[in-house]
């Protein structure tokens, strides 16, 4: 079968190569899926860079989730069927024309929700919902900060947020992405190459700062963020797409009863994969009924997938990329 296997070269920016590989092996409590659709993610530039936390392999299959058709079935799985349209997190890697998926990490889809959107919101999806509501538990009306803001999972938290009516401030990198994440909800978008967002957020909240910070950024950016808490906040740190981390001081927190939480889908879908089977199956009821959308940019074939690694890595792209074998 053909696969898109890592092979960074940074002289000519080629991420991948397409090739020919062997067809995943099915265990007894997987599921063989035929993809119809991937998606990119931040996440896979990072690792095939050789600079994401869980993944060690110099040469793989990139791709974090993908959605497609059941073609068998480990001897003990249960629930699933040959036919079954389905989502999940595979084993070896998505970009690939077939993939064992754990049948815990595998999910229905909705008659309405098609292949496309189901792959494009599965990864920011499931971090988004499990960061709202189960690592930070925002509450009604708390002003949250969002890094990142027009990425996949800002823009999925915008709308998660925007059902508690809180009250959101996003920082995003030119004026487009402002534009679109205050359609999304956002209450102040911060220019974060002109405005310095700690002094917005001090200003913006009378000095007193926000109850929450989601931020995937790291370095500077998680250190002034803690700045912009206000007492008894928290700041939820789940990546460092700058490839710095983020450094602190125990007297940022006892001081003012500040808290940190960290958070890994990934580390999550390793050591329990079942745990993710709510916010999964939430997130693609809230897409079957239109409470939830997601921004599809570009679809591309595994031929043109080093295009989509490229714009990823400049920032230049607003939306998922997905693509098709």
């Amino acid at each position: 079968m053909k696969a898109v296997i890592s092979d960074y070269c940074k002289k000519n920016n080629q991420y991948v190569r397409l090739d020919e590989v062997s067809r995943p092996s099915l265990g007894q409590k997987e599921v063989l899926i035929k993809v119809v659709t991937a998606s990119l993610n931040f996440a896979d530039v990072s690792a095939i860079k050789g600079d994401y936390h869980a993944l060690r392999e110099e040469v793989f299959i990139p791709g974090f989730d993908c959605a497609g058709v059941v073609m068998d079935v480990g001897e003990n799985v249960e629930g699933f069927s040959q036919g079954d349209r389905v989502a999940g997190f595979p084993n070896g890697g998505a970009l690939a024309e077939y993939v064992s998926v754990n049948s815990h990490l595998t999910y229905r889809l909705p008659e309405n929700v098609s292949f496309d959107s189901a792959a494009s919101i599965l990864s920011i999806g499931v971090t988004a919902y499990e960061l709202a509501h189960k690592a930070a538990g925002v509450k009604e009306s708390e002003r949250v900060l969002v890094h990142a803001a027009a990425g996949g999972v800002g823009l999925t938290l915008l709308q998660l947020l925007k059902r508690k009516q809180a009250k959101i401030f996003g920082t995003v990198g030119n004026e487009q992405k402002k534009r679109l994440i205050e359609q999304y909800g956002a209450t102040k978008a911060i220019l974060y190459r002109s405005e310095d967002f700690e002094t917005e957020i001090v200003h913006s909240t009378g000095g007193t700062g926000v109850d929450i910070v989601f931020d995937s950024v790291g370095g500077q950016v998680f250190e002034k963020s803690l700045k912009c808490l206000a007492p008894y906040g928290k700041l939820i740190t789940y990546g460092h797409a700058s490839g710095q981390p983020g450094r602190l001081l125990s007297t940022d927190l006892h001081s003012t009863s500040r808290s940190i939480v960290g958070y890994s889908s990934g580390q999550r879908q390793h050591e329990c994969p079942s745990s993710l089977r709510a916010s999964a199956e939430k997130v693609l009821d809230l897409l079957s009924t239109e409470d939830l959308s997601t921004k599809i940019s570009r679809k591309l074939s595994m031929v043109e997938v080093n295009t989509g690694f490229q714009l990823m890595a400049d920032r230049h792209n607003i939306g998922k990329i997905i693509i098709t074998p």
